[in-house]
């Protein structure tokens, strides 16, 4: 059976920025972002980049309403947390072989209490390349664009191990 990864808004920014969109396809899991976060958070992605999301396997999920039920009392327990937070939470808990794509320290705080397995984009470059989905090139790049950009908050020391380990 197939992990669904669940996307959080910062994590498809990130790797938009990083230009890693396309090439998720080549990665043995099923994407998933809730409906409230593509509605809400990602207005800047244009109708061609959720275009070619789809056309790589990514799927909108609408909650139903018990999930969404799940989503409040979840918001209640944690004020802290967003709204959105809360739906991708939910909806990687709801899935069977979950997995939550985040960079919230706090969202990742409240998933590893919960038992949910969580990662980041960093996981991400190290699922492409070892599955050869895509030039190591292309990981360098993202990398470095991560590692430039003041508005993506990786740990720097994570970045350039990487970097090293690509010979970068």
């Amino acid at each position: 059976m197939t992990c669904v990864v669940v996307n959080d808004a910062s994590c498809l920014i990130d790797l938009k920025k990083g230009q890693l969109l396309h090439v998720l396809q080549g990665l043995p899991y099923q994407f998933i972002v809730p409906l409230p976060i593509r509605e809400e958070e990602l207005l800047d992605f244009t109708a061609e980049e959720w275009r070619m999301l789809e056309d790589g396997g990514f799927v909108t999920y609408d909650l139903p309403s018990e999930e969404v039920a799940q989503v409040f009392a979840l918001k209640r327990e944690h004020s802290r947390l967003s709204a959105n937070d809360c739906f991708a939470l939910v909806t990687t808990s709801c899935q069977d072989r979950g997995i939550l794509l985040t960079g919230d320290n706090l969202l990742r705080k409240v998933a590893t209490a919960r038992a949910v397995r969580v990662h980041g984009v960093l996981w991400i470059i190290d699922e492409l390349n070892a599955a050869e989905a895509c030039e190591v090139e292309l990981l360098i790049s993202a990398l470095q664009i991560w590692r430039d950009d003041d508005a993506v908050f990786l740990p720097v020391g994570e970045i350039d191990k990487r970097l090293r380990r690509f010979g970068a």
